[in-house]
Protein backbone atom coordinates (compact mmCIF):
# COMPACT_ATOMS: atom_id res chain seq x y z
CA UNK A 1 0.00 0.00 0.00
CA UNK A 2 1.35 3.56 -0.78
CA UNK A 3 1.45 6.19 1.80
CA UNK A 4 1.45 9.57 0.17
CA UNK A 5 2.68 13.16 2.46
CA UNK A 6 0.06 15.57 2.90
CA UNK A 7 1.90 17.84 0.21
CA UNK A 8 2.27 14.99 -2.72
CA UNK A 9 -1.35 14.56 -1.74
CA UNK A 10 -2.30 17.93 -2.52
CA UNK A 11 0.56 17.94 -5.48
CA UNK A 12 -1.98 15.40 -7.13
CA UNK A 13 -5.01 16.86 -6.28
CA UNK A 14 -3.95 20.32 -7.16
CA UNK A 15 -2.71 19.46 -10.79
CA UNK A 16 -5.90 17.55 -12.01
CA UNK A 17 -8.47 20.33 -10.51
CA UNK A 18 -5.63 23.38 -12.12
CA UNK A 19 -5.41 21.12 -15.48
CA UNK A 20 -1.87 20.53 -15.22
CA UNK A 21 -1.23 17.74 -16.91
CA UNK A 22 2.41 17.81 -17.64
CA UNK A 23 3.08 18.92 -13.80
CA UNK A 24 0.20 15.48 -12.68
CA UNK A 25 2.21 13.14 -15.34
CA UNK A 26 5.97 14.09 -13.96
CA UNK A 27 5.11 13.37 -10.33
CA UNK A 28 2.77 10.93 -10.87
CA UNK A 29 6.19 9.21 -12.72
CA UNK A 30 8.11 10.28 -9.51
CA UNK A 31 5.20 8.89 -7.10
CA UNK A 32 5.66 5.79 -8.52
CA UNK A 33 9.34 5.51 -9.26
CA UNK A 34 9.73 6.59 -5.09
CA UNK A 35 7.16 3.79 -3.83
CA UNK A 36 9.27 0.55 -4.40
CA UNK A 37 6.62 -1.84 -6.94
CA UNK A 38 3.91 0.47 -6.64
CA UNK A 39 1.97 1.54 -10.37
CA UNK A 40 0.21 4.49 -10.97
CA UNK A 41 -3.26 3.20 -10.14
CA UNK A 42 -1.77 2.29 -6.45
CA UNK A 43 -0.52 6.43 -6.18
CA UNK A 44 -3.28 7.86 -7.54
CA UNK A 45 -6.06 5.77 -5.02
CA UNK A 46 -4.19 6.89 -2.16
CA UNK A 47 -4.19 10.61 -3.49
CA UNK A 48 -7.47 11.74 -1.39
CA UNK A 49 -8.30 14.76 0.11
CA UNK A 50 -10.43 15.73 2.99
CA UNK A 51 -13.79 15.27 1.03
CA UNK A 52 -12.31 11.60 0.32
CA UNK A 53 -12.03 13.58 -3.05
CA UNK A 54 -9.57 11.76 -5.47
CA UNK A 55 -7.76 13.62 -8.90
CA UNK A 56 -10.21 11.87 -11.31
CA UNK A 57 -13.06 13.60 -9.15
CA UNK A 58 -11.54 17.17 -9.51
CA UNK A 59 -10.63 16.65 -13.42
CA UNK A 60 -14.07 15.25 -14.34
CA UNK A 61 -15.64 17.89 -11.94
CA UNK A 62 -13.99 20.72 -13.70
CA UNK A 63 -14.29 19.12 -17.43
CA UNK A 64 -10.41 18.22 -17.80
CA UNK A 65 -10.87 15.42 -20.36
CA UNK A 66 -6.98 16.00 -20.93
CA UNK A 67 -6.84 15.06 -17.27
CA UNK A 68 -9.03 12.34 -17.11
CA UNK A 69 -7.74 10.73 -20.28
CA UNK A 70 -4.24 11.06 -18.53
CA UNK A 71 -5.56 9.02 -15.64
CA UNK A 72 -7.25 6.58 -17.46
CA UNK A 73 -4.51 5.73 -19.55
CA UNK A 74 -2.05 5.51 -16.77
CA UNK A 75 -4.55 2.90 -14.74
CA UNK A 76 -5.26 1.03 -18.00
CA UNK A 77 -2.94 -2.06 -17.46
CA UNK A 78 -4.31 -2.26 -13.65
CA UNK A 79 -6.36 -5.24 -12.68
CA UNK A 80 -9.79 -4.71 -13.32
CA UNK A 81 -11.51 -4.85 -10.00
CA UNK A 82 -8.77 -2.42 -8.78
CA UNK A 83 -9.57 -0.66 -11.69
CA UNK A 84 -13.31 -0.11 -11.20
CA UNK A 85 -12.49 0.29 -7.69
CA UNK A 86 -10.93 3.64 -8.59
CA UNK A 87 -13.28 4.85 -11.24
CA UNK A 88 -15.98 4.77 -9.06
CA UNK A 89 -14.52 5.92 -5.78
CA UNK A 90 -17.09 8.15 -3.69
CA UNK A 91 -16.18 11.00 -1.98
CA UNK A 92 -17.54 11.50 1.36
CA UNK A 93 -21.34 12.33 -0.20
CA UNK A 94 -21.01 9.28 -1.84
CA UNK A 95 -20.38 11.22 -5.21
CA UNK A 96 -18.29 9.58 -8.19
CA UNK A 97 -16.08 11.71 -10.20
CA UNK A 98 -19.26 10.32 -12.68
CA UNK A 99 -21.21 12.10 -10.56
CA UNK A 100 -19.63 15.33 -10.54
CA UNK A 101 -19.07 15.22 -14.23
CA UNK A 102 -22.65 14.67 -15.13
CA UNK A 103 -23.64 17.40 -12.39
CA UNK A 104 -21.93 19.98 -14.09
CA UNK A 105 -22.79 19.22 -18.11
CA UNK A 106 -19.42 18.11 -19.03
CA UNK A 107 -20.60 15.32 -21.95
CA UNK A 108 -16.87 14.26 -23.22
CA UNK A 109 -15.76 13.24 -19.84
CA UNK A 110 -19.27 11.34 -19.00
CA UNK A 111 -19.21 9.74 -22.72
CA UNK A 112 -15.19 9.03 -21.40
CA UNK A 113 -15.73 7.72 -18.23
CA UNK A 114 -18.86 5.36 -19.37
CA UNK A 115 -18.24 4.28 -22.96
CA UNK A 116 -14.40 4.16 -22.77
CA UNK A 117 -13.28 3.83 -19.01
CA UNK A 118 -15.88 1.96 -18.15
CA UNK A 119 -17.44 3.70 -15.01
CA UNK A 120 -20.38 2.41 -13.48
CA UNK A 121 -23.64 4.61 -14.17
CA UNK A 122 -25.90 2.91 -11.80
CA UNK A 123 -24.13 3.81 -8.48
CA UNK A 124 -25.83 6.50 -6.16
CA UNK A 125 -24.74 8.93 -4.04
CA UNK A 126 -25.91 9.56 -0.14
CA UNK A 127 -29.07 11.15 -2.05
CA UNK A 128 -30.22 8.19 -3.62
CA UNK A 129 -28.92 10.22 -6.76
CA UNK A 130 -27.01 8.38 -9.93
CA UNK A 131 -25.02 10.70 -12.18
CA UNK A 132 -28.47 10.76 -14.71
CA UNK A 133 -30.58 12.20 -11.84
CA UNK A 134 -27.79 15.45 -10.93
CA UNK A 135 -27.69 16.11 -14.81
CA UNK A 136 -31.41 16.57 -14.95
CA UNK A 137 -31.79 18.34 -11.45
CA UNK A 138 -29.01 20.69 -12.93
CA UNK A 139 -30.53 21.23 -16.24
CA UNK A 140 -27.63 19.06 -18.26
CA UNK A 141 -29.93 18.15 -21.10
CA UNK A 142 -27.32 16.62 -23.29
CA UNK A 143 -25.52 14.80 -20.98
CA UNK A 144 -29.47 13.50 -20.10
CA UNK A 145 -30.09 12.80 -23.57
CA UNK A 146 -26.81 10.90 -24.11
CA UNK A 147 -27.94 8.78 -20.87
CA UNK A 148 -31.42 8.31 -21.69
CA UNK A 149 -30.30 6.91 -25.74
CA UNK A 150 -27.22 4.49 -24.17
CA UNK A 151 -30.18 3.25 -21.83
CA UNK A 152 -32.30 2.61 -24.46
CA UNK A 153 -29.78 1.40 -26.27
CA UNK A 154 -29.05 -0.89 -23.88
CA UNK A 155 -32.57 -1.73 -23.05
CA UNK A 156 -33.08 -3.15 -27.22
CA UNK A 157 -29.57 -5.00 -26.94
CA UNK A 158 -31.08 -6.82 -23.65
CA UNK A 159 -34.01 -8.10 -25.82
CA UNK A 160 -31.46 -9.72 -27.85
CA UNK A 161 -28.84 -10.71 -25.77
CA UNK A 162 -28.86 -10.90 -21.98
CA UNK A 163 -25.30 -11.13 -22.10
CA UNK A 164 -25.28 -7.37 -23.77
CA UNK A 165 -27.37 -6.14 -21.29
CA UNK A 166 -24.55 -7.14 -18.06
CA UNK A 167 -22.15 -5.93 -20.12
CA UNK A 168 -23.62 -2.50 -20.31
CA UNK A 169 -22.80 -2.42 -16.26
CA UNK A 170 -26.33 -1.72 -15.46
CA UNK A 171 -27.63 1.79 -17.52
CA UNK A 172 -31.11 1.11 -18.07
CA UNK A 173 -31.28 0.41 -14.11
CA UNK A 174 -29.67 3.76 -13.47
CA UNK A 175 -32.87 5.02 -15.41
CA UNK A 176 -35.14 3.01 -13.97
CA UNK A 177 -33.90 3.37 -9.94
CA UNK A 178 -31.49 2.23 -8.10
CA UNK A 179 -31.57 -0.31 -4.76
CA UNK A 180 -29.26 0.90 -2.00
CA UNK A 181 -27.18 -1.24 0.48
CA UNK A 182 -25.56 -0.01 3.18
CA UNK A 183 -22.16 -0.69 4.54
CA UNK A 184 -22.69 -4.15 5.16
CA UNK A 185 -23.84 -5.27 2.38
CA UNK A 186 -27.15 -5.68 3.42
CA UNK A 187 -30.39 -3.73 1.94
CA UNK A 188 -31.18 -0.63 3.76
CA UNK A 189 -34.80 -1.17 5.15
CA UNK A 190 -35.18 2.28 6.81
CA UNK A 191 -34.88 4.65 3.67
CA UNK A 192 -37.10 4.17 0.72
CA UNK A 193 -35.86 4.21 -2.68
CA UNK A 194 -36.20 6.95 -5.30
CA UNK A 195 -36.97 5.95 -8.63
CA UNK A 196 -36.52 8.64 -11.74
CA UNK A 197 -38.48 8.43 -14.95
CA UNK A 198 -37.49 10.62 -17.40
CA UNK A 199 -39.07 11.29 -21.29
CA UNK A 200 -38.34 13.86 -23.81
CA UNK A 201 -41.27 15.85 -25.06
CA UNK A 202 -40.67 18.06 -27.38
CA UNK A 203 -37.48 20.57 -26.07
CA UNK A 204 -38.30 19.74 -22.84
CA UNK A 205 -36.67 16.84 -20.33
CA UNK A 206 -39.97 15.43 -18.49
CA UNK A 207 -38.41 13.65 -15.00
CA UNK A 208 -40.85 12.15 -12.42
CA UNK A 209 -39.50 11.40 -9.18
CA UNK A 210 -41.28 9.28 -6.53
CA UNK A 211 -39.97 7.38 -3.87
CA UNK A 212 -40.95 3.22 -3.64
CA UNK A 213 -41.16 1.86 -0.56
CA UNK A 214 -38.93 -1.62 0.11
CA UNK A 215 -40.51 -4.63 1.08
Amino acid sequence: MVHLTEDEVDDLIYFARANEADDLASTLAELVAKAEGATPLDVLAAAVDAGKNTPLHMAAGNGHEAIVRLIVTQIKDAPKPARQAFLDATNAFGNTALHWAAMNGHLSVVKLLVDEAGASPALANDKNYVALDLAGLNDKVAVVDYFLASAEKAEKAAEASSASSQANGGLSEAVAGVDLKNDEGEDEEEEDVVVLSAKREGDEIVFDAKKVEKV
